[in-house]
């Protein structure tokens, strides 16, 4: 079994590049392995905007690297918090163009659509789902299973208290950070305080991370020491001297 969720017809492993090598050393290859299950899960409930907005900047990354439609499946319980607004997606860098919705009334709904569109000749780029629904280990490993088979890379979003086992490559645990500001105080890149629980073949981890707009990639966000306590001993030197 274990074989089969990770080969797609004996083709040499892809990865979807997350263009930070940083990251990708604690993986499995140069990426996101394609063909698999990752999940990605807030910390805590007000966390949720913050891990949707990771998976459609995982997706834009996706749409930029692979041919094909970008499909997002989305329960109605998990759209709580709203829907994806086409010309914020743009300027996200996602192409609405090359971008399918599908909305459900329930979670297990979604997972069955999810399964379908991976088994259909749809050629997705990338496949993500969101829902509220349990995810047992049996329906990860035919989600698993699916998404190697069509060798499309799976993001599959899950609330904060999913803490069963599953078949999936690699967990998330996304929370919100304080997004960095310009020289006029106004909002400049999102961030993201992203955590990698699980990885298989690889080690966890932890990173800020923030959003560039202009490239439309992820990047680690800089982090600016206080130098306060150091400028003050420098002072207190000169003074004595």
């Amino acid at each position: 079994m274990a074989r089969l969720e990770t080969s797609w017809h004996g083709a040499p492993p892809s990865y979807l590049p997350l263009g930070l090598p940083e990251i990708h050393r604690h993986l499995s290859g140069p990426g996101l392995p394609c063909g698999a299950l990752h999940e990605v899960l807030a910390a805590a409930h007000g966390d949720t905007p913050a891990s949707f907005g990771f998976i459609l900047a995982l997706m834009a990354g996706a749409v930029q690297a692979r041919r094909g439609p970008a499909v997002l499946v989305v329960s109605r319980q998990a759209a709580d918090f709203g829907l994806p607004y086409g010309h914020g997606l743009q300027a996200f860098g996602l192409d609405v163009g090359r971008l399918l919705l599908v909305r459900t009334r329930a979670g297990k709904d979604a997972l069955w659509a999810v399964e379908e569109i991976l088994r259909s000749d749809a050629g997705a780029a990338v496949v993500a789902g969101a829902v509220e629904s349990n995810l047992d280990l049996t329906m990860s490993r035919r989600l698993n299973l699916a998404a190697a088979t069509a060798g499309t890379p799976l993001l599959l979003q899950r609330p904060p208290s999913a803490t069963a086992t599953s078949a999936a490559t690699t967990r998330w645990r996304i929370a919100a950070a304080p997004a960095s500001r310009d020289r006029f105080d106004a909002f400049a890149h999102w961030r993201w305080q992203a955590s990698l629980e699980r990885c298989r073949n690889g080690r966890p981890g932890h990173w800020t991370l923030e959003w560039d707009h202009v490239a439309h990639r992820l990047r680690l966000a800089e982090v600016v020491a206080d130098r306060t306590p150091a400028a003050g001993r420098r002072q207190a030197v000169r003074r004595a001297v």
